[in-house]
């Protein structure tokens, strides 16, 4: 029993971990970086793995597919949020950002979708981001993350991660594959962003976000369709450079061309 314990306090303690230090690599590169590694599965992909390791490949593809449908949820809370935080403060915005993903969630766990269906829903819903999220305008300098952020940006990951471990096996695969797709660092970084950089640097790290969660999309398409043939390590061992590689590609293919 004690053992159990310790176990799930270290997988607990793991993911805000993982959370600590992408805020560091974002106090050193900037917004848009920040938004990157927000984007990506920092909190979904260890919480995933630990969900196929105690209930199953099956049960942890089920899961990873309600995850990627889901992600049109968070897109429409970036969509929200940033055009909201335009006029309104933050907490104005926030409310927004969130009725819009509980709205998208509640959707997609009703439609129910299969691997296929959940790729194009959130492609849609990033496409439609990308398409039409607030651009920022001229440079600016990496964000401070204030400890007050940083801190709630910790304790937040790790509530969730007490949640969807605990839903899993209450509700099953649907609940927490859902949960997974939750914007925690969406909800926490944009309103301090907001609130102390402006508008332009919101956009900055908006768009940010949708580049990581063309990692995060990828992560979880690897996963739902590889998870029940090959395995956990195997489909783990694909899904990690998959997000990698989808977020190089879509950095490079948005990035302004240069005049000749």
């Amino acid at each position: 029993m004690e053992s159990i314990e310790v176990t799930t306090l270290l997988r607990l303690a793991l993911v805000p971990a993982a959370v600590w230090v992408s805020s560091l690599a974002a106090r050193r590169w900037g917004h848009a970086v920040s938004g990157y590694l927000g984007g990506l599965p920092m909190i979904g992909g260890p919480i995933t793995l630990y969900l196929a390791l105690d209930y199953g490949p099956e049960f942890a593809a089920r899961s990873a597919t309600f995850t990627l449908a889901a992600i049109v949820g968070q897109a429409a809370h970036l969509l929200a949020f940033s055009h909201a935080g335009r006029h309104a403060r933050w907490p104005v915005a926030l409310v927004s950002g969130w009725a819009a993903f509980a709205a998208a969630a509640v959707t997609v766990a009703a439609i129910a979708p299969g691997p296929l269906a959940a790729a194009m829903l959130a492609a849609a819903g990033l496409a439609a981001a990308w398409r039409w999220l607030p651009r920022g305008r001229g440079g600016a300098a990496p964000p401070a993350i204030p400890r007050a952020e940083l801190q709630l940006r910790l304790a937040a990951a790790l509530v969730l991660a007490a949640a969807i471990l605990w839903s899993a096996r209450a509700f099953g695969p649907v609940v927490s594959g859902v949960l997974l797709s939750v914007p925690v660092t969406g909800s926490i970084m944009p309103p301090f962003t907001l609130a102390l950089y402006g508008a332009d640097a919101l956009a900055r790290l908006v768009r940010g976000f949708v580049a990581g969660l063309t990692g995060f999309a990828a992560f979880f398409l690897v996963l739902a369709v590889a998870l029940p043939g090959l395995g956990v390590a195997a489909a783990f061992a694909c899904a990690v450079p998959a997000a990698l590689a989808a977020v190089f590609a879509f950095v490079r293919m948005a990035a302004p061309r240069r005049p000749a």
